[in-house]
């Protein structure tokens, strides 16, 4: 029957066992079905994780709604099933239920464990506080022994007024039995016995058994699958608990199914998680900790425990100068000796150098095991990762829990901790390597195990801002995007926790930093962390390449005049091979502003630096060179440019090299191909998506949707441009979204919106100017105005500011009317 009232609390006690409502719920729906068969909830977490206090709350709870008994198992002779069996009836017993069939039962099995022992009747009816026992020994004058249950209740009966209320027991064919008995089934009918007992009490008030501790009856063998013989006595009993609840608190999962299946039916499995932040607030605020900054201190440090917030509060003595109360280290002894209660030691070791690793799996553990000489087979593996303090990270892995994988690190010596990082380093290392030469779907995790090759190379010894900012490129190239924020990330907390200043791969960290935020088209950020930077040092990479990507940055917002000052600056300032790169994109600003001569040259100049090898950035000049011919409209020249980086780009490996160039690709096949612009668009899209680079994905959406609409599909075309426009708003991407507007004037035209198509032609062309870009582009909106007779005065001026930016490799007249063949071929004419 349900709780009347539900689960109530008092304002108190709501103050100390906050933030376990589900588990509670739980609890509460499974005692609404109480006497209606077995009901088993085991209540599940890390040691210190709050389970023997819920308990306790349950059984506050239920109070004066049923009769309620706990069995602790922490004290070693409560796992003795004759001394479980005794606590349960006395607790019982002191809520007015009487158990004499149990208690004659009890009477045959303590004498059948003590021959030995002399003592009276009368003393163990004390003891028990039994009615039926005293009744007996009232009428057998103090009989100090008995041969059997049977003579003892005939004797009884036969010499006593007062026991003719027991009249019914000399009936009970199983009392009768037990004489025959050896000592185990004893026991066994005394455990039958108590259920038969308890069961005829609970048809006026239902019943909870709490058992708390499990795992110190069962200890480490209920990983290796061994505890048949040791908890035996207890399913057997709770197995026949029928008319109430039994709440067992456990670090893992009972595990009962895998002796017999029919268990899963009636067990209701509740996990109690750590607290979440504001419920660690909470506590401690309940607990009158009243400094904010303590509170959040402690609250994050506990890892959602309470058993750290409890010894927190427990060692506090108050503030100490210039420090609040109870931001004092709690003791890590105390905090692991609740995880490792009941943990091999061989374990222990295991455990403690797993815990440099920031998720394991067998592959980890069978080589850290290997690399210090320790047992690391399959069975010791199945055994460590049942615990309830090693948690699932993913397919196969899994993760110390963090407050104790922080106390373990802490035990080991500086040496060791550098010895495990080393060995770990050289394993991530070779999965980065096999990941290299995998399929598709392994290449994808090649980025992910290079940053585990960074975070051991920062703690196995010297680290570099060298070594950073190589292993960073190797992500880069690899598309593994995503990996180097948490690259960052590791190097930033390294240098902080270090105990001493790092400020070069501090630089080096900022340097991946921005430059991944240009990667993923977060441009403002990119140029936020480069705004102060002062005098670059050319010969600091680290240096030289923060201030690209700042320089990067101003050219994607469209201050295309910075940009370009900061990439002269550093391409004739740098002596560090990072300089040619700015070479490279003062050439592609020089391309972008229609001084196609000019980039050429300069690109020409570059190429002669290149040794025969470095093909990524072979690969970027000669799509350098094929982006000018393009936007010069020389298109069979573009065609060829664009071939030779695809060649270069797939000998250096570079995926994000590969995927910018499947964009390039699709945006030449809409200009000159559009049949064939599609399926190489779609790839490009898939490409630039697991990368995460905002700005090459929407000029890929640009590109289908000006396919699209080359080939009549209108509707899908103008679909897959708001998705073009909207990519490239968040990318803050200028001059990529007048081209994407363009586009989308073109669209108006064919939808007969003239005045529509003439306005946001007319916008893309100031944005255009405004960032100092693509003047053909300007040209040929302008002739698309002209042919579609939308041409206004207005125009000459933008007109003659594009015809002056141009400097063509051949001539003006040459260009412009390339540009205005295209533009006839685009508008059907």
């Amino acid at each position: 029957m349900p709780l009347q009232p539900r689960f109530r609390r008092s304002a108190g006690s709501q103050r100390r066992f906050v933030d376990r409502e589900e588990a509670t719920a739980a609890f509460e729906d499974a005692w609404a079905d109480a006497g209606d068969g077995l009901r088993v909830v085991n209540v599940t977490g890390v040691g210190g994780i709050g389970k023997s206090r819920f308990l306790r709350e349950c059984q506050l709870r239920l109070e004066s709604e049923a009769r309620t008994a706990l069995l602790d198992l922490q004290i070693p002779a409560l796992r003795e099933q004759d001394a479980a069996l005794a606590v349960l009836r006395a607790r019982f017993g002191a809520q007015d239920v009487s158990f004499p069939r149990y208690d004659l039962a009890y009477l045959a099995l303590w004498q059948r464990l003590h021959p030995h022992l002399q003592i009276s009747l009368a003393d163990i009816a004390a003891r028990q506080e039994s009615d039926v026992l005293t009744d007996i020994a009232d009428a057998v004058g103090g009989l100090p022994v008995f041969r059997s249950v049977s003579g003892l209740l005939e004797l009884a009966g036969r010499s006593s007024e007062r026991f003719k209320r027991w009249r019914w027991l000399r009936n009970d064919e199983t009392l009768h039995r037990l004489d025959e008995l050896d000592p185990v089934e004893l026991a066994d009918a005394a455990t039958f016995l108590f259920a038969e007992d308890l069961r005829r009490a609970s048809a006026e008030k239902h019943y909870l058994v709490c058992v708390d501790a499990y795992e110190a009856l069962v200890g480490g063998s209920t990983r290796a699958g061994r505890t048949a013989g040791l908890d035996a006595w207890l399913r057997d009993l709770v197995s026949q608990l029928d008319r109430g609840v039994v709440l067992i608190a456990s670090r893992e999962p009972l595990g009962w199914e895998t002796y017999d299946s029919q268990w899963a039916a009636h067990m209701i499995r509740v996990p109690l998680d750590g607290l979440p932040m504001p419920a660690r607030v909470e506590l401690l605020q309940a607990h009158g900790v009243a400094d904010v900054r303590a509170r959040t201190a402690l609250a994050r440090a506990s890892s959602g425990v309470p058993f750290y917030l409890n010894l927190a509060l427990d060692a506090d003595t108050g503030a100490t100068e210039g420090r609040p109360a109870l931001t004092r280290a709690v003791s890590g002894e105390e905090i692991l000796e609740r995880f490792l209660q009941h943990v091999d030691p061989q374990e222990v070791r295991l455990l403690e150098l797993l815990a440099v690793a920031r998720t394991i799996d067998y592959e980890i553990f069978r080589t850290v095991g290997a690399a210090f000489a320790l047992s690391a087979d399959r069975l010791t593996w199945e055994t460590l990762t049942a615990y309830s303090f090693v948690q699932p990270a993913g397919p196969d892995q899994f993760q110390l829990h963090q407050l104790m994988a922080a106390e373990l690190r802490a035990r080991q010596s500086p040496a060791t901790r550098r010895a495990v990082h080393r060995v770990l380093h050289a394993l991530w290392r070779e999965r980065a390597a096999r990941s290299a030469t995998g399929g598709a779907s392994v290449r994808r995790t090649t980025g992910v195990r290079l940053r585990e090759v960074a975070f051991h190379s920062m703690y196995a010894g010297e680290f570099t801002a060298a070594e950073l900012l190589a292993i960073a490129a190797e992500i880069a190239a690899s598309g593994g995007i995503r990996s180097l924020g948490g690259v960052v990330e590791d190097a930033l907390r390294f240098c902080a926790a270090g105990d001493r200043p790092r400020p070069e791969l501090e630089m080096a960290a900022r340097c991946v930093e921005a430059e991944t935020a240009i990667l993923v088209g977060d441009v403002e950020h990119a140029e936020a962390l480069t705004r102060a930077l002062g005098a670059v040092d050319g010969d600091s990479s680290a240096q030289v390449r923060l201030a690209l990507a700042g320089a990067d940055a101003l050219r994607v917002l469209g201050r295309t005049s910075e940009a370009l000052a900061r990439y002269s600056s550093l391409w004739q300032g740098a002596t560090v091979p990072e300089g040619r790169s700015a070479g490279l994109w003062a050439a592609d600003l020089y391309m972008a502003g229609g001084r196609f001569r000019d980039a050429e040259n300069l690109v020409n100049g570059l190429i002669a630096t290149l040794d025969r090898n470095e093909h990524q950035l072979r690969g970027d000049t000669a799509r350098l060179i094929h982006l000018g011919r393009r936007f010069a409209f020389d298109f069979p020249a573009a065609r060829s440019s664009l071939d030779q980086a695809q060649l270069h780009y797939m000998e250096s490996g570079s995926a994000v090299c590969l995927a910018n160039l499947a964009v390039n690709r699709a945006e030449f096949l809409a200009w000159t191909e559009p049949e064939h612009a599609g399926d190489v668009a779609d790839e490009a899209i898939a490409m630039q998506r697991d990368i995460g680079a905002l700005h090459e994905l929407g000029k890929a959406y640009t590109a289908k949707a000006l396919a699209l609409l080359r080939r009549g599909r209108i509707a899908e075309a103008e679909s897959t441009l708001d998705t073009a426009l909207e990519t490239l708003g968040r990318a803050r991407y200028r001059s990529g979204t007048a081209r994407a507007q363009l586009v989308r004037s073109l669209i108006l035209l064919h939808r007969g919106e003239r005045e529509n198509a003439r306005g946001t032609a007319e916008w893309a062309i100031r944005e255009f100017q405004g960032a100092e870009v693509y003047p053909t582009l300007v040209l040929a909106s302008l002739f698309t105005l002209r042919r579609s007779g939308l041409e206004q005065p207005a125009h000459a001026a933008p007109l003659a500011r594009a015809r002056a930016a141009i400097r063509p490799v051949d001539s003006l007249g040459a260009i412009e009317g390339r540009v205005d063949a295209w533009v006839a071929t685009v508008l059907g004419e």
